[in-house]
Formats: structure tokens, sequence, C-alpha cells
């Protein structure tokens, strides 16, 4: 059965979201070989967000890419920006609040089964607890892979899903450090110039636009994807337009024009071009 993006848990509390839940969890938690991965993806918070969760049937993994927010684990407050992991299960009861101010947009994803147990004990990522990752860039490009992956679906999309989200732990694991350790300046400038890829991509249509609402130049804003990155501003850009366009094509009623044009593709042409350079396939719709 194929990812959906609905979920009885997922928060309605949100102003854009790329989630995903994978119906068929339980056939594979008996498997412990692999992860099994339930559901998860990456919300832009609204300001009043906020989740109040006695316990969870799951093994929760958050990570911020941006804003700010309070997280309570096991009656534990902690203060949380963007960097932050934070991890929790049915033994942790759990409040996640939003700063109006600063709205997070945050990354989540949700597995069990014995190999999570296993993977968690092994990288001693402790229900409860909360650290700063330095290695934020590569954890981040990785978090979007799992998405991608579940997303796309296919023979292996799962496989790949679950083996991106392991590769991501364990950086989680190996960059960690105390919570309260601060970013260089030039580090939230690259996560502030992330964050408006993430959220404003359907309706960018150039590195040179996104730069320019970052108060920033164009060149300066590749030089920092280059130095924190593992790829392009244009590279990310892309890639998260072709990934939402994936699942607008899902859609019986789809059209490829109409999907090019909601994303800001000057053809159809151009964008069926670009998707199959993306995904390996011809966009397929009405």
């Amino acid at each position: 059965m194929p990812a959906t993006d609905q979920a009885d848990y997922f928060s309605t509390q949100v102003e854009r979201t790329r989630r995903f839940f994978l119906p068929e969890w339980e056939e594979r938690q008996r498997d412990t070989a692999v992860l099994c991965l339930v559901g998860g993806g990456c919300e832009w918070c609204a300001a009043d967000f906020v989740v109040d969760r006695e316990d969870f049937p799951f093994f929760a993994f958050e990570f911020v890419s941006r804003g700010c927010g309070v997280v309570t684990l096991a009656s534990r407050r902690h203060e949380v920006e963007a960097g932050h992991a934070f991890f929790y299960d049915s033994g942790v009861p759990h409040v996640i609040r939003n700063s109006a101010e600063q709205p997070m947009v945050k990354y989540f994803f949700n597995f069990t089964g014995k190999r999570g147990q296993q993977l968690m004990s092994d990288l001693d990522l402790a229900p409860g607890g909360v650290v700063r990752v330095m290695d934020a860039s590569r954890v981040v490009a990785l978090l979007e892979e799992v998405i991608d992956h579940a997303l796309r679906g296919g023979r292996f999309g799962l496989r790949a899903a679950c083996a991106a989200l392991e590769h991501a732990l364990v950086l989680c694991a190996d960059s960690r450090q105390p919570a309260t350790t601060k970013y260089d300046p030039a580090f939230a400038t690259y996560l502030r110039c992330r964050g408006h890829l993430l959220r404003n991509y359907p309706v960018l249509n150039s590195i040179e636009q996104a730069a320019k609402a970052c108060h920033v130049s164009a060149a300066y804003f590749t030089r920092l994807f280059q130095r924190y990155d593992t790829e392009t501003p244009l590279g990310c850009l892309t890639r998260l337009k072709l990934s939402q366009a994936a699942i607008k094509l899902r859609q019986p009623d789809a059209l490829v024009k109409n999907v090019a044009a909601e994303l800001g593709y000057k053809s159809a042409a151009h964008f069926s071009r670009a998707f199959k350079a993306w995904s390996g396939r011809s966009p397929r719709g009405g």
C-alpha cells in the first residue's frame, strides 16, 4: 500500500507540510533486520502549534531546522532552535510548543520494532534527550531524502527511506554537542536562507529571488550552501519543486501542464525534462 499524507496523530496546527504515513507498518514491524518506519515529514508550524501527549505508540525523532520553541520531555523543559534534535517514545510524556515570533520548521520521523530500539541504544540517543547537532546541513539533506523516497514509493523507495533515516541518526549521534552549544553567525544565516527555500519553494523561480528576500547577494547565498550544505541552492530548490510535483501528479485529475504552471515552470516541456532527470521517468497526468 503506498504512502498517504494523512494520519490520526498528525498535527493540524501547521501552515504547510510534506508528510507521509505508511499504513502497512504493522505488517513490517516483525522484521528485525530493517527499521520499521511508520511516518514522518516536515512541518511549517503555525504560531499556535502545540503537541501535548502523555504517551505515544512509536519512537519519535524530531529535528528543528528553523525557528525556535520549547520542548518538555518527562517534565524537563528545553528551549530548542535550529540544529536541535530531540527524542521520545511511549514512556516519555511530552509537550512541544512553538514560538509565535519565530515559528519552527521541523522534521519528525516515527518508527517502531526491535531494529529501531537496538539502533537508538547503539547510538546512545535516549528517549527524553535533546542534543545540538553540529553537522546539521548534512542531517537536513538526509531527512529530505527520507521524505522524497517515502513519497516517491516504488519497489526500493521504502528501503532507501529507511537507510537515509538511519544515516541521519548516525550523523546526529556522531556530531552531537551539548544542547546549549551555539552556532556561528554565518551558519545561522545559512539556516535562514535554507529555511526560506523550504517555506517558499512553490513560488520561487530563481535563487536571485530567494537571495533578495533573505537580504543577501545571490553569490553569498551560493557560498553559504557551498560551505554548509551537500547540494547547491538551485539543486535544493529544484528537488523541492519536483518532489511536490510527484505528489500532485498522483491525483486522478492531475494535468502535467497545470502542475508545471503551479510550480513556476515556464512550459510543460521544460517541466517534463526536469522531472525525468530527477526521477528517471516521465511525469504522468491526465
